[in-house]
């Protein structure tokens, strides 16, 4: 299979649905798809860093294979990811989501910006080691839990009942957080030859 291309088919994909969402949506559905921008352009970022550096692959000593742009990479990864972070947490605040219900082009700025900091990470996923992927996977897959309870906690601010709210949150769980987490966890035990 040739992942390359279905990563970039899937991102694009991703970031598609994403926007109609944010145009069409409701409130709850709009504050639950930050995950499109997030993962479609993260998964963009990854296709592009890796289609660049397609034949220039090094194995390294613990067996890691990285694109030879992600070692070189590899000492300014962490502020490329404390970047992307800083563009997508300040949009998922309940207040500042109120006001992009009022102003509209804040939507635009917003999708834009998570996008951005999904594919500022996906860009430089491939410099960590795998223990490391696996840390900020961890600390990614926590706060989406704690985002789901500030959704759940802050309803009262969109009018929406807060039996809806768990509805949204369930699907989410259930329709992304679930497959996300065996994805992840069949490439960990993969990475470790238990397979």
């Amino acid at each position: 299979m040739d992942y390359l291309r279905f990563s970039k088919y899937l991102s694009i994909s991703i970031l598609i649905v994403s926007l109609l969402i944010y145009i069409i949506g409701d409130p709850i559905e709009k504050l639950l798809a930050y995950q499109g921008p997030v993962i479609g352009g993260g998964i963009l970022g990854w296709y592009v860093l890796n289609s660049v550096s397609r034949d220039k692959i090094i194995e390294e000593e613990n067996g890691d294979r990285a694109p030879v742009t992600a070692i070189l990479l590899r000492k300014y990864a962490l502020l490329g990811v404390i970047i992307g972070i800083l563009m997508i947490i300040p949009w998922l605040a309940p207040t500042l989501f109120v006001l992009e219900e009022t102003v509209q082009p804040l939507y635009i700025l917003s999708f834009t910006s998570m996008a951005i900091g999904g594919f500022l990470i996906g860009y430089v996923i491939s410099s960590f080691k795998f223990i490391e992927k696996v840390i900020l996977y961890s600390l990614g897959f926590v706060g989406d839990i704690l985002y789901f309870f500030v959704i759940y906690v802050a309803s009262q601010l969109f009018g929406v009942p807060q039996l809806e709210v768990v509805n949204y949150v369930l699907l989410m769980v259930y329709g992304v957080k679930f497959p996300e987490g065996a994805i992840f966890g069949f490439y960990i035990i993969k990475r470790v030859n238990a397979i």
